[in-house]
């Protein structure tokens, strides 16, 4: 009788918390639209800016890159195991203000190492961001359905990318600074849509209602070391070797977009608009695809996708040094489709499997193998930029094909569902 009245009690409040995670989905499906807007202009004009300022130099702003890098792995855990102690919302509440104030040093800097420390400063603060908006877009949706969930998520942020970089092209703002400082108003606007209409989800439910202090002390105690867990280890390693795979490419991608081919921040942001309509247009069916399929399938599929981006873009610049210019755009074009593409059906995975490596610690785990995957980020933009500059500008991506080749192999023999 006892355990009936505490039954009939919970169902109220499961009601209202569910009421409160839809809320809370939607806020941040608003969040991430504007988040999209702000990030993609400023992550159009940032590396072509920092080539400009380091005396238009690729090894310089490759370094640059990998200097800022140290803020993706260094905090995570200690971000993770806060966020576990104190609650998502708690720490994710610095995020916002710390970003800002980043972009607000490199909008006034006039010198390499204050440029360096405000991009030091503005990493930790998206990393601080973001982990804790991912565990709670996990916190606010059911298990059966993180993939479609994340696709709503991302699709938004990709609505709103779309529009910063339309903004971009349309080359009304002369000065690049401007750009971060629109993008530290918008992480404003976040800032209070998290104070003042997100809250934290109740995760009452017929277990928890009855032996909730009890159950998680026993969890805990029975909880194996994270790294004995077989998932960590094998995500571990996959996503680390893909960021470093990606990141010798990307890091320096959009400043050798200027280099190689003399594009100005408008002619960039036409190439990257192609990618940001592939990104939205396909992100949810990609959602739904993971959660189809399943994530090993997904992330093969991805891999895939991402072989046709690079080889678009080695097949471009040989046809480019060759003197046949007309390909030139329609090739790059097709490239950043078929990297929207790869994007798409790799976000839903990667979420639903780091916000997933430890029931009891999501966000500490999460945090430990985002930790390890920094420490694969961190010699790349040096390397894309060394190997761009004094090899060959397609050599970073050949050396990607070669690395993706080694990642589908590792997921077809090592990654489970």
């Amino acid at each position: 009788m006892k355990s009936g009245v505490k039954i009939s009690e919970s169902i109220p409040k499961l009601e209202k918390s569910n009421g409160v995670k839809m809320r809370n989905l939607w806020s941040q499906i608003i969040m991430n639209l504007v988040h999209g807007f702000g990030f993609s202009a400023f992550n159009i004009v940032l590396q072509p800016y920092i080539y400009t300022f380091t005396g238009e130099s690729l090894l310089y702003t490759g370094t640059i890159i990998s200097i800022s890098n140290v803020m993706q792995f260094l905090p995570m855990p200690l971000i993770g195991l806060l966020s576990d102690k104190y609650g998502i919302k708690t720490i994710w509440l610095f995020g916002p203000p710390i970003f800002a104030f980043g972009l607000m040093i490199l909008v006034f800097s006039n010198s390499i190492p204050i440029f360096i420390l405000g991009i030091l400063i503005y990493v930790l603060g998206a990393m601080v961001n973001s982990l804790n908006f991912q565990i709670f877009v996990s916190e606010n949706s059911g298990g059966s359905k993180k993939g479609i969930l994340y696709g709503l998520v991302f699709f938004a942020y990709f609505g709103g990318a779309i529009g910063g970089a339309f903004f971009v092209m349309l080359n009304l703002v002369s000065n690049s600074r401007v750009y971060f400082l629109i993008f530290s108003i918008i992480l404003v606007i976040e800032w209070l849509i998290l104070i003042f209409i997100i809250r934290t989800p109740n995760h009452s439910n017929l277990i928890h209602v009855q032996e909730d202090s009890e159950s998680t002390d026993l969890i805990q105690k029975k909880s194996p070391k994270l790294f004995q867990n077989s998932k960590i280890k094998t995500a571990t390693f996959f996503f680390a070797f893909d960021v470093f795979v990606w990141g010798i490419v990307l890091s320096v991608y959009n400043a050798g977009l200027k280099a190689n081919y003399n594009f100005s921040e408008a002619n960039i942001a036409f190439i990257v608009l192609w990618f940001q309509i592939s990104n939205m247009v396909t992100q949810i069916p990609a959602g739904r695809i993971a959660d189809k399929i399943g994530r090993k399938k997904c992330l093969i599929i991805s891999q895939l996708f991402g072989m046709v981006f690079f080889s678009m873009n080695v097949v471009v610049s040989i046809l480019w040094s060759q003197g046949i210019t007309l390909f030139l755009f329609p090739g790059l074009i097709i490239g950043q489709i078929f990297f929207g593409i790869a994007v798409t059906t790799f976000i839903p995975s990667e979420q639903m499997t780091l916000t997933n490596l430890d029931e009891n610690r999501k966000a500490f785990s999460y945090g430990i193998v985002t930790f390890i995957r920094g420490i694969g980020m961190l010699p790349t933009g040096a390397i894309g930029g060394f190997l761009a500059e004094s090899i060959n500008y397609t050599a970073p991506f050949i050396i990607g094909l070669f690395g993706l080749v080694i990642e589908i192999w590792f997921l077809a023999k090592f990654f489970k569902d």
